[in-house]
């Protein structure tokens, strides 16, 4: 029996003559093919979720010295700062994709560079494995799982995933720098030190989470107790102060800030010890999700995760309860694997520390449970599962070749349904009913998963009732959601005889929240076809413009109401409000030509309002009926006339059109 290695920080894990016959660089090609094959069906998913908002980004869509200055001066959602968000970096590589590289609308090129930053990380974490595993087999399968894992998906195949990405590269090339810096005198330290600096402006300038570089590099101090004294680790430490100094400064500077949705994180409506037995539940179940990815979901807000409630005590209490102790367990196994097994406990220490900003344990986030969370985490969770799988195979088998081998074909048996796994979960990615269905399916308590699909189902033909089904179980998940009621209301307003139930929804919407112009503006709508209620329906269009002045539908709904109530003067005002923040609405023309043409001497506006309508929505067959009957009206025009009148025929057939146009073809005969 061979005597077997130590378990030390950086021992030789294999026999030298049973290392891979291969060169570094073949196994780092190895690894990128690997992730190549696993995510080769992603380059043709769309611009899904939070995605769709970058290409709205006017900032991202030149690279001139006015869009830099706006990125560094702006939050990372321009037009939502209580995101609280600052990240000019990522919005910087989106500013590479759409104008320096010409991708523009083409979503496969920002899919091509978040893998090929994704490659890059696999390739930094495989260095990193070297650094602590020592040999060639453990950092290897390091980098294959984690670079594999179906979790990672959401930040590699989810285009608006990159931030993610960046911070991550950041701080693990931050960690290698350290080490080398370590390593290096003179010239080639400073260097070094240099390079740390950067990473950690490149880390945090991307996502905030890169805040851990420091605590990690002072895991690695604890973990490597080399000859380095404390005089050669002090200087890392202004250079990492320095981008983290900078970048405070700026941020303070955009004045962004953060305000907590409780549907997006109902940690924010809980009491103190509620939301953190809660935060430690979904850290366990992160652990669930690496062991076991079986059901993933882009979304995991209200009401996905229960808060913590006890009494009465439930099973979910009870999950808390257990993830708890299982966190506790796992800072126990930490503290003695700090002598007894160094690489254990580097591993488990990092994914404490990299969790740390996100776990919502220390201060509460826009989110409380997200699988982009753990892209640098499971890391960690990687290194705990390969210490895993390597001490199993040595206890079990004792004679070192075959412990090499039954942990080569365990971690490659594992390596390869991981793969599988990814390319399965790549075609939730594809397009927004496949990735809200899958949602749905994983997390059926999710009410923005259930408000999502019902959107995607609403913009198909002959899916309206599948559509209303989701918006329903939304309301009925979350009642005091006002969107809900308001998108369950959209819905219903498209089914005649549904009308009330519509009304009834938009009313509890504006109940809920006051401050919707959206909901208003189609209860004033629904109102205005309804008998006696044109006095409701001009206030309901009333409130709508108060909470949003430049609403066109809203000034064009008015005026149509007031045309209706003989109030002719206030509709033309209205359709002219409409048209000064739309010129180009070619409805709001043509019924302010509808208003003209009823009052003496205006007939010639109300032909040009009309001429105006069908040169921006040719289309628009009543403009072409009523330009035809204005011309119609005057002498010399009749050929003009009738020539509208048939276009309006041709777009929408109408026996009484077909009857005036015989009548005009009848007079210009008898001339």
């Amino acid at each position: 029996m061979s005597k077997r290695p130590s378990s030390k920080l950086g021992a030789k894990r294999l026999r030298k003559g049973a290392r891979l016959r291969l060169p570094r660089w073949s196994h780092i090609l190895l690894l990128e093919f690997a992730a190549l094959a696993a995510y080769s069906n992603s380059f043709g998913s769309g611009m899904l979720f939070d995605s769709a908002v970058i290409l709205r980004d006017s900032r991202i869509q030149g690279a001139t010295a006015e869009d830099v200055r706006r990125v560094f001066t702006e939050p990372y959602w321009a037009a939502t700062p209580t995101a609280g968000l600052y990240r000019p970096l990522t919005t910087l590589s989106y500013l590479l994709n759409y104008a320096v590289l010409g991708n523009r609308q083409d979503p496969a090129g920002y899919h091509w560079v978040n893998f090929a930053v994704h490659g890059i990380n696999i390739a930094l974490v495989y260095a990193l494995g070297l650094l602590i595993f020592g040999g060639e087999a453990l950092p290897i399968a390091l980098a294959a799982i984690w670079g594999l894992h179906p979790l990672l998906t959401e930040s590699v195949t989810n285009v608006a995933g990159r931030p993610d990405l960046l911070a991550t590269m950041g701080v693990l090339a931050g960690m290698l720098c350290y080490a080398r810096a370590l390593e290096s005198a003179g010239r080639r330290r400073l260097a070094w030190l240099g390079a740390l600096a950067a990473a950690q402006a490149v880390g945090v300038f991307s996502k905030e989470n890169a805040i851990v570089l420091p605590g990690l590099i002072l895991l690695y101090d604890l973990t490597v107790r080399g000859r380095n004294g404390w005089r050669d680790r002090l200087p890392a430490w202004p250079a990492l102060a320095l981008p983290l100094a900078a970048y405070f400064w700026l941020r303070s500077q955009v004045g962004v800030h953060l305000v907590v949705p409780v549907t997006d994180n109902p940690l924010a409506g809980a009491g103190f010890w509620a939301a953190r037995l809660t935060a430690v539940k979904v850290i366990g179940a992160f652990a669930g999700l690496f062991l076991w990815p079986a059901r993933l979901s882009a979304d995991y807000s209200y009401n996905c995760v229960p808060v913590f409630a006890w009494p009465p005590f439930s099973w979910e209490d009870a999950k808390a309860l257990l993830a708890v102790a299982f966190c506790l367990g796992l800072l126990a196994l930490a503290l003695w694997a700090w002598r007894a097994r160094q690489p254990l406990f580097f591993w488990l220490v990092f994914f404490f520390i990299a969790a740390a900003p996100t776990s919502n344990l220390v201060f509460l986030i826009g989110s409380i449970m997200a699988e982009r969370f753990l892209y640098l985490p499971a890391v960690g969770l990687a290194g705990c599962l390969v210490v895993a799988i390597d001490a199993a195979s040595r206890r079990l088998l004792p004679e070192r070749r075959s412990a090499f081998r039954a942990a080569a074909v365990a971690m490659g048996l594992g390596c390869f349904a991981l793969a599988t796994r990814t390319y399965a979960r790549n075609f939730d990615w594809h397009d927004d009913l496949a990735l809200w269905s899958n949602a749905v399916e994983a997390c059926p308590e999710s009410v923005k998963a259930h408000i999502n699909l019902g959107h995607g189902l609403s913009q198909l033909d002959g899916r309206l009732p599948d559509a209303i089904r989701e918006y329903e179980a939304a309301v009925r998940i979350q009642p005091g959601l006002a969107q809900a009621h308001y998108n369950l209301g959209s819905v219903l307003l498209q089914i005649p005889e549904r009308q009330q139930d519509a009304l009834a929804e938009f009313r509890e919407a504006i109940r809920i929240d006051p401050r919707q112009p959206e909901a208003y503006y189609n209860m004033g709508a629904v109102l205005s076809h309804i008998p006696g209620k044109m006095d409701e329906a001009i206030a309901a269009l009333r409130a709508a413009l108060d909470l949003k002045p430049d609403h066109v539908g809203a000034h064009n709904d008015l005026g149509n109401v007031f045309a209706q109530t003989g109030r002719l003067p206030e509709a033309i005002a209205e359709f002219q409000a409409a048209l000064r923040s739309e010129p180009e609405f070619s409805e709001a023309h043509n019924n302010l030509g509808v208003v003209l043409a009823q009052m003496p001497g205006r007939e010639q506006e109300a032909i040009a309002e009309f001429r105006a309508a069908v040169r921006f929505d040719p289309g628009l067959a009543n403009a072409h009926r009523n330009l035809g009957m204005a011309l119609a009206a005057v002498p010399g025009h009749l050929s003009e006339a009738i020539a509208e009148l048939q276009t309006a025929d041709q777009t929408h057939p109408d026996p009484e059109i077909e009857r005036l146009i015989e009548g005009l073809r009848a007079q210009v005969s008898a001339r």
